[in-house]
């Protein structure tokens, strides 16, 4: 069982169910471990007392008709009661219970059980164990009762539980150590799969190999291969869609524009405005086309892991700025470069790409006579490409958003479908470079840099 917000873990309940009882096992065979061994211990210390009252009874002196009486000697008594831990008390009684020799206030057990007969008693506030014995004779009997503390019994019990103690913790500690690198190495092909499948592109769908994976989870890497499947069918099926949508749309359109082109070279007003209008409209059209198609070659770099080879960024730039040029002046823009010898490994066609997009919507955002500026170059620990312009910016607040497809800033002043931003976020990803927004010099504008990583 698990809490709400807890993450339930496999191997958390592994141990659980393997530690727990192999712990209360360990701590019952400690028991009766401690149990077992005390018993022979206690039972030598009793015969030890019992010999002790054998020897207080053989001083018995019996007599004809008459009660028994005790001789024994003062260096006897001594004798008796020495003990390096305990201390030694008896009493010798008639067989009527009246006191003879010894400790007067020593409590006599009933001897109606056995003979002799053990018992536990309090003598003058300790613990005491007592022994008590029957010695018959013709003319009577009397009574021996001897009783030492239990000091020496207390110290082998504590002895016993500590051997025991480390004995047991010494195997439980192993057979805990066992179970511990055993669920590790029982989960392991599970963290062979997880390691899989964090080491992957997020469109990376091979499947997985079951090689050497344990019969309980080929299942489960069945059924992620089933799922990377669907999702590669998927995937396949929404590429072909946009390859041939726009392969199906480009040649129809470049025929429709040429149209265009020469019905706005007449002399009609009307037909003027309105063929211009029609050649706008297519030339949007054209260059959603051409981004889509982007788009779907980006996606298919990226699963497929990408060509690489070393670039120049300033022979990037260069190329870009001269396919942009007209734009830049037909809308009054000044378009400059400022280049520092850089090179990263990658798809030159997708830098371009992504490059191009940058540099259209900062032509659309910048007002007549101002500047869109390319820069490429060193910084710290990276290579960096940009494009700042002084146009209207981004939002702070929508500068996360505007990487989305089909997503447009809400102060943008060009027309568009929301994919160049898009196209730029995929060129960047498929490189490992990292995207970052801002706003551009003297805080007017935006300023977009793709940071790659130096090779």
């Amino acid at each position: 069982m698990h809490t709400a917000g807890e993450t339930p873990s496999i191997r958390r309940r592994l141990l659980a169910l393997l530690l727990i009882p192999t712990a209360l096992i360990a701590a019952a065979a400690t028991y009766s471990a401690y149990r077992t061994s005390l018993a022979p211990i206690e039972g030598a210390y009793d015969a030890e007392l019992l010999d002790t009252a054998l020897a207080v009874a053989s001083n018995l002196e019996a007599h004809d008709r008459t009660a028994p009486t005790l001789e024994l000697t003062p260096d006897a008594v001594r004798l008796l009661r020495s003990d390096a831990h305990d201390n030694i008390y008896y009493r010798v009684s008639g067989s009527d219970g009246h006191f003879m020799a010894g400790d007067h206030d020593l409590a006599v057990p009933h001897q109606g059980v056995g003979n002799p007969e053990f018992s536990q008693a309090t003598y003058r506030g300790e613990p005491i164990r007592v022994v008590s014995y029957r010695a018959s004779a013709a003319s009577g009997g009397a009574i021996v009762t001897v009783a030492e503390t239990l000091h020496k019994r207390q110290s082998a019990r504590r002895h016993v539980l500590r051997s025991s103690l480390t004995v047991d913790a010494a195997q439980l500690a192993t057979a805990l150590a066992v179970i511990w690198f055993g669920v590790r190495f029982a989960i392991a092909p599970l963290r062979d799969v997880e390691r899989q499948l964090a080491g992957r592109w997020p469109r990376q769908l091979t499947p997985i190999g079951t090689e050497g994976a344990p019969i309980e989870i080929r299942s489960l890497i069945d059924a992620l291969n089933h799922l990377f499947r669907s999702l590669q069918e998927a995937q396949l099926a929404e590429r072909s869609f946009l390859e041939n949508a726009a392969h199906q749309l480009r040649t129809p359109l470049a025929g429709m524009l040429t149209h265009l082109e020469l019905l706005a070279s007449g002399h009609s007003q009307v037909d003027l405005a309105r063929a211009r209008a029609a050649l706008e409209g297519a030339k949007r059209l054209a260059r959603t086309t051409q981004q889509l198609l982007a788009l779907a070659r980006s996606d298919a770099a990226a699963r497929a892991g990408g060509d690489f080879q070393t670039l120049s960024l300033p022979a990037v730039i260069e190329a870009c700025a001269e396919s942009r040029l007209p734009a830049a002046d037909s809308a009054g823009i000044d378009l400059g470069a400022q280049v520092e010898p850089a090179e990263v490994r990658g798809q030159r066609w997708m830098l371009e790409e992504a490059l191009g997009n940058l540099v259209d919507n900062a032509i659309a955002a910048t007002p007549a006579g101002r500047s869109v500026t390319l820069r490429c170059g060193r910084e710290r620990d990276c290579t960096f490409l940009e494009v700042s312009d002084a146009g209207v910016g981004i939002p702070p607040a929508e500068r996360e958003r505007v990487f989305e497809r089909f997503y447009r800033a809400s102060n943008s002043r060009a027309a568009g479908s929301g994919l160049g931003l898009a196209i730029v976020s995929e060129v960047a990803r498929v490189h490992g470079a990292a995207l970052s927004v801002d706003a551009g010099e003297r805080g007017e504008g935006t300023r977009v840099r793709m940071s790659f990583p130096q090779t």
